[in-house]
C-alpha cells in the first residue's frame, strides 16, 4: 500500500470518528407547570355557582375545564361560563350551554384572575352535586 493511500485511509478513519463523537448540541424547550383545581358544592334548580383560579404564567396557556361529575342527574345538561371575577359575582365574557358530565372544554388565557360559572338550564329538578376540574398553567 502506498503512502498516500494509507494517508487517505487514515483521514477517512479520522473523519467517521469525529462525525460520530462530535459536539451535538439538542434545544430543550421549557414545560409551564400544570395545576389543576377541583371544585365541589352543590348547584341549585335555577342556580349559578361561581368558582375562582389563577393563571399564574405570565404567558399564559392552555385552560381545560371538565364537569367530571353532577349527582343525582347525570344525564343532563347545564350552562359553563367562563369570565372575569366582579363585585356582584362573575362577569361572563364566554358561555357553554350543552356542558354534560365527561365534557372537556379548552380555551387559551393569558396571566389573570378568572371565574368559571356553572350554572342550570333549567334542567335541574332537584338540587345537584358537582365537581368541576380547572386546568391551567
Amino acid at each position: 500500500m502506498s503512502r498516500v493511500s494509507k494517508a487517505a485511509g487514515c483521514m477517512s478513519a479520522l473523519l467517521l470518528l469525529s462525525a460520530c463523537g462530535g459536539n451535538s448540541s439538542t434545544t430543550t424547550t421549557p414545560t409551564t407547570p400544570t395545576t389543576t383545581d377541583t371544585f365541589t358544592g352543590t348547584l341549585s334548580q335555577g342556580g349559578t355557582v361561581v368558582n375562582t383560579f389563577t393563571v399564574t404564567a405570565v404567558s399564559g396557556g392552555t385552560v381545560t375545564f371538565t364537569l367530571v361529575a353532577l349527582t343525582p342527574q347525570s344525564t343532563i345538561t347545564v350552562g359553563l361560563g367562563l369570565g372575569s371575577p366582579s363585585t356582584t359575582g362573575c362577569t361572563l365574557s364566554s358561555t357553554q350551554e350543552n356542558v354534560k358530565v365527561g365534557t372537556a372544554l379548552s380555551t387559551t388565557l393569558t396571566g389573570g384572575t378568572y371565574c368559571v360559572a356553572l350554572y342550570d338550564l333549567g334542567n335541574l329538578t332537584a338540587t345537584n352535586n358537582y365537581t368541576l376540574t380547572v386546568l391551567h398553567p
